[in-house]
């Protein structure tokens, strides 16, 4: 995997997600887009507390396997109920898959894995995994 067609990748989901997400994060106290080597975090904070600082979402690219991971996704309360993480979500497997990656969902509750599946993810032999596919239902 050559250098250049990794930093392709990043800056595609860096571009994709800033853009979905703008309009929300100005809703925010502070937020940033922090990356560090194949790990992408959207980082926000609700109010200037420093216990108010989270990750909104955590996307991590292996290469070698041309895999996207979302091992964290996180919305506020404030943030909630507006269809924003399924459609985050959305935004991440069109820019993996246009770019030849596959999406996966990592580290989830048993409630989100199952809302998840009914949804149409496919699960993986990590219990607490499952792939996102065309037909998974993300509006």
């Amino acid at each position: 995997m050559t250098k250049q067609r990794a930093n392709a990748i990043n800056a595609l989901l860096v571009v994709r997600v800033a853009s979905f997400l703008e309009p929300y994060l100005e809703s925010l106290s502070d937020h940033s887009i922090e990356t560090d080597g194949n790990t992408i975090e959207v980082l926000g904070q609700e109010d200037s507390t420093p216990t108010s600082l989270f990750i909104l979402i955590q996307l991590k690219i292996n290469e070698e396997f041309k895999q996207v991971f979302i091992p964290k996704i996180f919305l506020p309360p404030t943030l909630r109920h507006q269809g924003i993480g399924k459609r985050l979500i959305k935004v991440v497997y069109d820019a993996a898959t246009q770019s030849g990656y596959e999406l996966f969902i990592a580290l989830m509750t048993e409630s989100f894995y199952a809302r998840m599946i009914r949804r149409g993810a496919l699960p993986c032999e990590q219990p607490d995994m499952v792939q996102i596919v065309s037909s998974t239902r993300l509006d």
